[in-house]
């Protein structure tokens, strides 16, 4: 994964150099009236997703979800393509600066079952003690885990 602020292209995005897939998975999902991605210009859905393997924790922290990995669960969400510009943006808002002592979450890559995409997680060791992994916004069935 690329780690300058350019974020070279990943091979496995899409054939047109200016976009990338971002997977979403809380208040930036369709709908979200704070920070829904369908408010932005840049992005366009590709669909509904879930992450291929059961790798992660979905967290409430407050405000927002997050994401662990090294944990038991598939995460539900959506597939986003984004142009640079709103790349940029989400990565402002995710605290993401591409340097992992000052990042808030980290940028990863994900197999989806929408193909690769980005994905934003945080550092479990920083955020477990904050972190509400019973929350009732938080729903699992099958293994699945989906915020709500």
């Amino acid at each position: 994964m690329p780690n300058d602020k350019d974020d070279n292209k990943v091979e496995y995005f899409t054939s047109d150099d200016k976009t990338y897939k971002v997977f979403v998975y809380g208040t930036l999902k369709s709908g979200g009236e704070i920070r829904g991605l369908h408010q932005f210009e840049g992005a366009t859905i590709v669909g509904k997703a879930k992450t291929e393997y059961p790798d992660y924790e979905l967290v409430d922290l407050g405000a927002f979800p997050g994401v662990f990995e090294q944990g038991e669960h598939y995460i539900q969400g959506e597939v986003w393509e984004v142009d640079s510009e709103t790349l940029s943006d989400l990565d402002g808002i995710e605290g993401y600066t591409g340097d992992p002592a000052t990042n808030f979450y980290q940028r990863i890559v994900v197999p989806t079952t929408q193909g690769k995409a980005f994905m934003y997680v945080l550092d479990r060791k920083t955020y477990q003690s904050v972190a509400d992994t019973g929350s009732e916004r938080i729903s699992t069935f099958d293994q699945t885990q989906s915020w709500t």
